[in-house]
Parts: structure tokens; C-alpha cells; sequence
């Protein structure tokens, strides 16, 4: 019973519901991909985690981010391969260690939520513009399939995974951004190739967007909680 009462009821939907997809894309589509299905469970775990301030979302991070590369290789997604496989697969050990340093009073698994000053967001703009328009022309002149959408998942999502680490509650609109393109991107491979893997990863950035929202929503209100009581 505690480990039913540990998700909220909305956390348990976002399991549920990354689960249940696994099983309609393999009626729909006759296929049952295993690495898929096991980045996917492991990726919503991962994030509903992150959304709850949890120190143990860097273990099923590892896992999907680890899978995540070998899938995104097949397709050609170079910036996600990159972005994966050579930045979030270290990026899990650092943050794990940093949010040890930041963990609340009184708890060990979970952070402090803090928000950037009003300077520090225009920063944040105008070097998440520059670098993925920059990175969508690097990706175009090398033949990616999505150059634009791939540089914006790439680049966004390492200023996002900075902020996370750092426990900035910015992190959610970047996310949220990175979902909306990730989802695009996914979807234009299923129509280019109909394989069953990319159909059920677009929709785990689905959830990934409803728990982006989620996220906001927790991490904004404990923010503020915890500028009020510093």
C-alpha cells in the first residue's frame, strides 16, 4: 500500500497509460519490440520522478537514455544519438550526485526547487534561439531528416538538463518545448517507415509532454515555497 500511495493518482495514469500504449501499438501494428517497450516504461518512470523532485530518477534516466541512443542510431537522428549517448548517459551520474548536495532538509531523496531571476530568462532565450538555429544548419549540411526539429530537441534539451540538475523550475518549459518537437520528429519517421518502435516512442513523448505540464505546475509552486521560507 505504500508504494501505491508514493505515485499520485495522475502519476499512476502516466504509468498506466505508457503501459497500456505499449500494448496497442503491438495489436495494431503485430510488432512487439522489447528495447522500446523497455525505454519507454523506464523514460515515464524516470520523468514522473523528476516531476516529483525524486533523487531516483537518474537510475531509470540511465536506462532509457542508454536504450534511447541505440534506437534514435537507426533512425538517423544524429543530434538525438549525440545529445543521449555522449551527454546524458554522464549527465545521469553528475546529477545524481548534485542532487544529493541539494536535497531538502529533513529528506534524502528529494530537491529544493528554486526559479532564475528575470535577466537570467532572457539569457536562457536568447542562447536557446542562437544555438538551435545554429545547430539546425550544422544538422541540415550533414543530411539529418528533421535538421531543425533535431536541433531543437538537441540543444534544448542540454540547457533543460542543466537547469534540472541545477533544480531550476525553468527546466519545465524547455522540456515542454523539446516534447512538442520530439513528438513531430518521431511521428514523421512512423509515416516515413511504419515500424512499431517509432510509433510507441512518439507516444511516450506524449506523456512526456503531460508530465512536462505536471512538472511546471509542482515544481513553480515549490519554488515559490521555498523562496518563502529562505
Amino acid at each position: 500500500m505504500k508504494f501505491l500511495r508514493f505515485f499520485s493518482p495522475y502519476e499512476w495514469f502516466l504509468l498506466i497509460t505508457i503501459i497500456t500504449l505499449n500494448f496497442v501499438v503491438f495489436f495494431i501494428t503485430g510488432e512487439w519490440d522489447v528495447l522500446s517497450a523497455i525505454a519507454t516504461i523506464s523514460g515515464v518512470l524516470c520523468v514522473v520522478l523528476v516531476a516529483k523532485g525524486h533523487i531516483s530518477n537518474y537510475i531509470f534516466g540511465l536506462i532509457q537514455v542508454s536504450l534511447y541512443t541505440y534506437l534514435s542510431w537507426g533512425v538517423g537522428y544524429w543530434g538525438e544519438v549525440a545529445l543521449n549517448g555522449l551527454y546524458y548517459v554522464p549527465m545521469q551520474f553528475i546529477g545524481f550526485f548534485t542532487w544529493r548536495k541539494r536535497t531538502q532538509e529533513g529528506s534524502r531523496t528529494r530537491v529544493k526547487a528554486k526559479n532564475l531571476t528575470t535577466r537570467q530568462r532572457i539569457v536562457l532565450f536568447i542562447l536557446c534561439t542562437v544555438l538551435t538555429v545554429l545547430g539546425g544548419l550544422i544538422l541540415k549540411h550533414y543530411g539529418d531528416p528533421a535538421p531543425f526539429l533535431d536541433s531543437t530537441t538537441t540543444f534544448l534539451s542540454v540547457v533543460a538538463m542543466f537547469l534540472m540538475i541545477k533544480t531550476y523550475s525553468e527546466q519545465w518549459y524547455l522540456w515542454i518545448t523539446v516534447n512538442v518537437a520530439t513528438i513531430i520528429m518521431w511521428s514523421m519517421a512512423y509515416i516515413r517507415e511504419e515500424q512499431a518502435s517509432h510509433l510507441i516512442i512518439a507516444f511516450m513523448w506524449c506523456v512526456y509532454l503531460l508530465n512536462s505540464i505536471h512538472g511546471l505546475i509542482g515544481w513553480k509552486k515549490a519554488a515559490k515555497t521555498a523562496s518563502l521560507t529562505n
